[in-house]
C-alpha cells in the first residue's frame, strides 16, 4: 500500500479517536438480592428478590475495586466502558498502520 494512503487512513483514525468521549474500564453487573428480613417474601421465593442493584467492578493498581451505582450511573459507565473498547480498537489499528509506514521506508 502506498505511503499517502496509509497516512490518510491513520489521520482518519486520529479523528475517530478524538471523538471517543469519556472512557473507563471494568464491568457492570445487575444483581437481585435477599434482604434477610424474616417476614419478607424474598426469603423463600427467588422470584421476589430485591433489585436490581448495579455493581461496577474494576482493577485499580492491581486490586479489585467494587462500587455500587445508581441505574443512571450504570448506564453512563457502560457507555464509557464501550468507549474504552472502541479506543483500544482504534489504537490497535493505528499501531498496525504505523508498522506498515515504517516498513514502507518513509
Amino acid at each position: 500500500m502506498q505511503l499517502e494512503e496509509l497516512k490518510k487512513q491513520y489521520n482518519e483514525l486520529q479523528k475517530q479517536l478524538a471523538q471517543v468521549g469519556c472512557i473507563c474500564s471494568g464491568s457492570i453487573m445487575s444483581l437481585y438480592r435477599k434482604c434477610g428480613k424474616q417476614n419478607c417474601g424474598c426469603k423463600d421465593n427467588s422470584q421476589m428478590r430485591h433489585g436490581p442493584y448495579y455493581i461496577w467492578t474494576r482493577n485499580k493498581m492491581g486490586k479489585t475495586v467494587t462500587r455500587s451505582l445508581s441505574e443512571k450511573q450504570a448506564e453512563r459507565c457502560l457507555e464509557y466502558i464501550d468507549n474504552f473498547k472502541k479506543m483500544k480498537e482504534i489504537i490497535k489499528k493505528m499501531k498496525e498502520i504505523t508498522i506498515q509506514i515504517v516498513e514502507e521506508g518513509e
